[in-house]
């Protein structure tokens, strides 16, 4: 069989110069074809490949040479005088050798993961034999496709530190986080990720914050029940039943970024809101009547409403705020600008503004707040 390769290599490149040009490429595919049926070749057979090869590479078009370089990165012994030619040629050909192609150096790896071109960082990321310095040049990279090539790489030895510099990204991108929760069972480093989560993934981060819960030491402001005054502003904003309106008020209570808050209240389900509400220590009834006037989803589902009720009462407040925290991105608990801004003001009295009668009233939450 050897013998008939190079026999048929040898009459290709005898009759390649008398081919037009345009038959160039087409020959080019097939003696790449060729030479790729064995992961290794005699001496003859490279030198002749590498001669005829690195002619007709010249002027092939960009798809002719994307085939090509694709075949070749993958056979083990390709000459390096045809790899570089086709690298040189640059765009996706040369990508393709820059995913796959063994004889790469890899202090060149290591130039191109720093500062190359973001089409050939992407394609550095997705090497299978990625160690941990080039994952970690390359999760520190700002271009956002390159943190999804990297995230989508399964092999990829992400550090601690590397995967938390990712999950922090991919709160802010839906892609990103779908590649890094598809990595396998989600991880507490994985909670910035919950609003993209499925929902077996945010059972499982929600399992593993309960399981890790610390107490506090001293004060638990996490008992702290939320005022009077921000109990009627989201009630309020739930009879106008406008989304964004109600976004806004729920943002200024927990003290986050508007934008997250919108999130966490068009969330499907209204489990991140569930969690968001409990963070800020609403009452549990207030918060059934917010789901049953303003979210109908939830409303006209006896499921869905009962288990966002049962996660209130089983959740502990200090878990919800570490999620909540997470998916928000602040640094403290997402009730700790709320609570702060309590302590400067004396509690709320009267009911709010759909209760009659029910709920925590405003003397037994002033004298929650003097004992906390």
């Amino acid at each position: 069989m050897q013998t008939d390769i190079y026999a048929r290599l040898r009459d290709l490149a005898s009759s390649a110069d008398s081919k037009p040009a345009e038959m160039r490429p087409i020959l080019l595919r097939v003696t790449t074809d060729l030479f790729v049926l064995h992961a290794h070749h005699s001496p003859q057979e490279l030198h002749l490949f590498e001669e005829m090869a690195g002619k007709l590479v010249e002027d092939a078009d960009e798809a002719t040479l994307t085939i090509v370089a694709r075949k070749l990165a993958r056979c083990g012994d390709s000459p390096a005088s045809v790899m570089k030619k086709i690298r040189a040629r640059g765009g996706a050909a040369a990508n393709e050798i820059l995913l796959v192609d063994q004889q790469i150096e890899w202090r060149e790896l290591r130039a191109v993961a720093t500062s190359g071109a973001v089409d050939a960082a992407c394609a550095v990321a997705g090497r299978q034999d990625l160690d941990r310095e080039l994952a970690k040049i390359l999760a520190g990279r700002a271009e956002r496709e390159v943190a999804r090539a990297l995230a989508a790489n399964a092999a990829a030895p992400l550090g601690v530190e590397d995967l938390r510099l990712l999950c922090a990204r991919g709160r802010e991108d839906p892609i990103l986080a779908l590649a890094l929760l598809g990595r396998g069972e989600p991880g507490l480093d994985h909670l910035p990720l919950y609003l993209s989560a499925e929902a077996n993934q945010r059972r499982k981060l929600i399992e593993l914050t309960r399981a890790t819960s610390l107490g506090h030491v001293g004060r638990n402001e996490a008992d702290m029940p939320l005022d009077n005054a921000s109990c009627a502003r989201l009630e309020a904003g739930a009879l106008r039943q406008k989304r964004s309106s109600f976004a806004l008020t729920l943002a200024e209570v927990m003290g986050c970024d508007p934008l997250c808050a919108r999130k966490i209240v068009d969330d499907e389900n209204g489990e991140a809101l569930t969690l968001a509400f409990i963070s800020i220590g609403l009452p549990q009834e207030i918060a059934a009547r917010i789901f049953l006037i303003a979210f109908p989803k939830v409303a006209l589902s006896n499921e869905i409403f009962s288990a966002d009720m049962a996660l209130y009462a089983s959740l502990p407040r200090r878990d919800a705020a570490r999620i909540v925290a997470a998916i928000t991105g602040e640094a403290r608990s997402a009730s700790a600008s709320f609570l702060r801004a309590q302590a400067r003001r004396a509690p709320f009295g009267g009911k709010t503004a759909l209760q009659s009668g029910a709920g925590a009233p405003a003397d037994a939450i002033a004298k929650s707040v003097s004992r906390g």
